[in-house]
């Protein structure tokens, strides 16, 4: 009890025990998420959800700053030292992460006669190399927290070949040896899974009939959402005994074969 007599919600004795109680779900502080590429596409959808489902959501972002309710971290992910810098400005505004989601991606088309070690080492360096420097330097606080990493590949590259994007590509199949690998040694206490969405944006330039042909040969017979994408990183951060999980998201598009072209779904 307090001094005037009201009940100290913080100091509730449980009447069975006389011991103090565990603090009820309400009272316990909202787990903490740091979303990567939350300020468009993809990225934001994931943050959003987190942040309607009681997730306190740290959002990085380059050039598209996140919505209102997320605290925005900004940081070149892409540039030598960027994962770097943003765990020291994550842990400079949070002492706890739970879920850790590698969002942030470079995505172009580009065929073999014009990919050069530039355009490969693009690719490479967002999409694979921030990855996984991010998730070593943030490793401790999910230790701590025994969270979770969901890293955001592709059905292109990380399930199957796409013709005209071998370094986009290399650089998904990459991120999906990586949430393997780190699956591996960062278990027991950190689980390490990823998302392999399909077509769920759509490029503006490809117009309404293609749109329809390309849903066509898709199974479930229709392009998916960036909230289905979202669903699925939730599902895979409260999921207890998944770790090393590639996750499609994709309405069975990865089922159709190789060769396909892609749709842009980088954060």
């Amino acid at each position: 009890m307090g001094r005037d007599g009201d009940r100290d919600p913080g100091r509730d004795v449980d009447p069975l025990t006389s011991l103090p109680a565990r603090p009820t779900l309400r009272r316990m502080a909202s787990p903490v998420a740091l979303v990567t590429g939350a300020g468009v596409r993809v990225g934001r959808a994931i943050a959003l959800d987190l942040r309607r489902h009681g997730w306190e959501v740290a959002a990085h972002h380059r050039s598209h700053r996140p919505p209102r309710g997320l605290v925005a971290l900004p940081a070149d992910l892409a540039a030598p030292g960027g994962p770097e810098a943003l765990a020291r400005a994550f842990r400079a505004r949070f002492g706890r992460l739970d879920l850790l989601v590698n969002s942030a991606a470079a995505f172009e088309a580009r065929p073999l006669a014009d990919t050069d070690a530039a355009a490969f080492d693009a690719q490479m360096d967002l999409n694979a190399r921030a990855p996984l420097l991010l998730s070593r330097a943030l490793a401790p606080l999910l230790r701590r927290s025994r969270g979770a990493i969901v890293n955001v590949a592709d059905i292109g590259g990380g399930l199957v070949a796409w013709k005209g994007y071998a370094a986009y590509a290399a650089s998904k199949a990459a991120l999906v040896r990586i949430t393997e690998c780190l699956a591996l040694e960062l278990a027991p206490a950190v689980r390490v899974n990823a998302v392999a969405p399909g077509t769920v944006l759509w490029p503006e330039s490809i117009p309404a009939a293609r749109r329809r042909e390309l849903a066509s040969r898709i199974p479930l017979g229709r392009a998916g959402t960036p909230e289905d994408v979202a669903a699925a990183v939730r599902f895979l951060a409260g999921a207890p005994y998944v770790t090393g999980a590639i996750l499609p998201v994709d309405g069975g598009r990865h089922l159709s074969g190789r060769g396909g072209g892609g749709v842009d779904n980088s954060g």
